[in-house]
């Protein structure tokens, strides 16, 4: 898969136990690793939101990651699983609606889902809107 020009690919994980030594949160980490070695990414950036519920999009790391996306530095994100974004499959829903708005890329590799970014003249125009701008 080719990474967009001038964009960085982000590995997200999230567990709710604050015990970092869980078999959950090496096997993310790893899975992770892998994937970026697997690809040839020399670069990625981890975001990690350790001992936060899958119940809200309200976390740390989760914000963090939000805020690069909006500045236009991450074109893909990677994730263990879709219930790393959330538990919630409709807070699922609109956080991939989202992030295809400012068209990243996303991969869930135990799901084996992969959602395309939408083509940028509709990623703008959805921008757009959500900001308040253009008017139908």
């Amino acid at each position: 898969m080719k990474q967009q020009s001038g964009k960085s690919t982000a590995l997200y994980y999230r567990v709710a136990s604050k015990q970092t030594d869980s078999l959950l949160f090496d096997n993310q980490i790893e899975v992770l690793l892998c994937y970026a070695n697997k690809q040839g990414l020399d670069s990625f950036t981890l975001y990690a939101d350790v001992g936060k519920s899958g119940a809200t999009l309200d976390r740390p790391a989760l914000n963090e990651l939000k805020t690069d996306i909006e500045a236009g530095r991450v074109g893909k994100l990677v994730v263990f699983n879709t219930s790393r974004i959330a538990r919630n499959y409709i807070l699922y829903g609109e956080f991939i609606e989202w992030a295809q708005t400012w068209g990243v890329e996303i991969i869930s590799i135990t799901d084996g889902t992969l959602t395309e970014p939408p083509n940028a003249e509709m990623a703008t125009l959805f921008r757009s809107l959500l900001k308040g701008g253009a008017r139908a």
